[in-house]
């Protein structure tokens, strides 16, 4: 009788655990995607706002590179702008006797300060051939130099229109004159606001890569940023349980000393298997192909990268 009821105990057990649904466990870990930080300009970092493990919000500033060249350039800029206004206001009043000698001073003003410009820039090349001073300082030289040659050039265009005695076609050249040079002010005064970089999304300073008073080269990362919609979980499954797996399916996680499991989305499975990476190796799993899992975590603040996690689905 005894026997017999241990036999009906027994098969119970297994009607009950088959009817239960397995489920797959995996180990992979809490990773992140940082957002890399920098400038189109190179240039001495002047200011640095924020510091590593820092959160910051959208739109705060982060960092400060120094100004020059890209300030002196946009000051020439809306000088020679605003002395393009002031002639064009001269061509527009009723035409005076004085006016070629005014033009043929400007030519002569022009002159000298071609002089100097091309002292400059010759002075200018030789630092740069001793490492004192970086490209974007000789360019600048340069480009004022080609700048005031083509400002001497307009004046004479004007000196050669005021002998003839017709104002109309200086008129207009001095107007396509100040909208390029307009066109130029805003083009300095974009690479200028380049120089000051702001957060993009919110996160938290994952690293800071130069202190202030460091030379940083254009488009080399100041620091890296780290949204929290940029952690994930990653893990890896073998062949045979790919196919309990798809595009924005949930999955339940576990992380090391967490009391509670957290969920995350699926949002990318490779497609194509690997061999078992060393964060998630272990003597049973050593020689196995595996596929990539990547999940994106519903509620990431808590989570961060390089945590090891136990993922289960059913």
């Amino acid at each position: 009788m005894k026997q017999r009821l241990l036999f009906l105990i027994l098969i119970a057990l297994v009607i009950v655990g088959c009817g239960r649904t397995q489920k797959y466990s995996y180990q992979g870990y809490v990773e992140g995607e940082n957002v890399y930080l920098a400038s189109p300009n190179s240039g001495v970092l002047k200011q640095l706002f924020v510091q590593r493990g820092e959160q910051v919000k959208k739109g705060q500033v982060l960092f400060q590179l120094d100004e020059d060249p890209q300030a002196l350039v946009i000051q020439q800029n809306k000088a020679d702008l605003l002395q393009a206004q002031k002639t064009l206001h001269d061509l527009e009043k009723p035409r005076r006797n004085p006016e070629i000698e005014a033009i043929k001073a400007q030519i002569a003003q022009t002159d000298a300060r071609l002089k100097l410009a091309e002292i400059r820039v010759h002075r200018m090349e030789e630092l740069y051939k001793k490492n004192a001073i970086d490209k974007d300082s000789v360019d600048a030289a340069v480009a004022r130099y080609k700048e005031l040659q083509q400002l001497k050039t307009q004046y004479e265009s004007n000196l050669a229109l005021a002998r003839l005695g017709s104002r109309d076609e200086q008129i207009k050249a001095q107007q396509a004159e100040i909208i390029s040079l307009t066109a130029k002010v805003k083009e300095a005064q974009w690479q200028l606001d380049q120089k000051r970089v702001y957060a993009p999304k919110s996160g938290y300073i994952y690293d800071t890569y130069y202190r202030v008073g460091e030379f940083v080269g254009s488009q080399q990362a100041v620091l890296s940023l780290l949204p929290p919609e940029n952690v994930r979980v990653q893990f890896f499954v073998p062949v045979e349980a790919l196919a309990q797996l798809e595009l924005g399916q949930r999955i339940q996680f576990l992380c090391y000393g967490c009391h509670d499991s957290s969920t995350a989305i699926i949002n990318y499975i490779s497609p194509e298997a690997e061999f078992v990476p060393p964060l998630v190796y272990s003597r049973e799993n050593r020689d196995k192909l595996v596929f990539r899992i990547k999940a994106r975590i519903e509620h990431p603040q808590k989570f961060k990268p390089g945590q090891p996690v136990t993922v289960t689905f059913p």
